[in-house]
């Protein structure tokens, strides 16, 4: 079973788009990724340094163009 390092709660991190678990880091070889502890089919950064940012970006709930208000009002 893998060993996951847990991210201190301090730091912000995104939850898991597909299930809402807090990240963590795995350590694979000599690199580090940030991931889901619950499922490794969930987004994975990229192994090297963890990057949480990258986390974040990829994990962030976007609002639907479709809703965005246009503060103009049409003539």
């Amino acid at each position: 079973m893998a060993q996951f390092i847990e991210i201190q709660e301090n730091i912000f991190c995104e939850p898991c788009k597909e299930c809402g678990s807090r990240p963590v880091i795995e350590q694979i070889k000599g690199a580090f990724s940030v991931r889901c502890p619950k499922d490794a089919s969930h987004y994975k950064t990229k192994a090297g340094l963890f990057n949480i940012d990258d986390w974040n970006l990829k994990n962030r709930a976007h609002v639907p163009l479709g809703n965005a208000k246009n503060p103009k009002k049409a003539s």
